[in-house]
């Protein structure tokens, strides 16, 4: 029983560290993604803005500065808008894993208990047959103890009865 116990723990603590260990790398992956996609569209925008700095040199005018202008910051919006969308359908994507893992975490947690339980059972089965194979046991040891004492003890009367006769 209490290997059997020992065992569930192990498995289900087996389990949970695999699950954190999951988490962990999916959560890392994550970062790690959205750091490089984050630098490369500043990286980007940086660079829009410093050729926007360079070409403002060379106009000719104020409505051609204002185009150019125009031009750079929607550029520069649809990449962050594009960036916003790509992000949330990973982290979209990243939800649904972390959902399977820890729907996965939840099932092996209930088998656990499951096997816990029936382990439990099973002890309990069999802590109650040893104790009835005890007491059968010790009450047929007492009833051939009481047996052998009542024909020892007519035996006794016998012997007694006879030497009465006797003298």
């Amino acid at each position: 029983m209490q290997n059997e116990m020992m065992n569930i723990v192990k498995q289900f603590s087996d389990s949970a560290l695999a699950s954190a260990k999951k988490i962990g790398e999916l959560n890392m992956k994550t970062f790690e993604t959205l750091a490089t996609k984050q630098a490369e569209l500043v990286k980007s925008c940086v660079e829009m803005g410093t050729k926007n700095a360079e070409a403002a040199t060379k106009v000719k005018d104020l409505s051609e500065l204002n185009a150019l202008q125009q031009d750079v910051t929607r550029t520069c919006g649809e990449k962050w808008v594009a960036n916003m969308r790509e992000a949330t359908e990973m982290l979209t994507s990243v939800r649904d894993e972390l959902t399977a893992i820890m729907e996965e975490a939840a099932k092996y947690t209930q088998a656990g208990a499951e096997q816990a339980v029936e382990a439990g059972k099973k002890a309990a089965t069999e802590a109650v047959e040893k104790t009835t194979e005890a007491v059968e046991k010790a009450s047929a040891e007492v009833v051939e103890m009481t047996k052998e004492a009542a024909d020892k003890a007519v035996e006794a009367t016998k012997k007694a009865a006879a030497k009465a006769k006797a003298a």
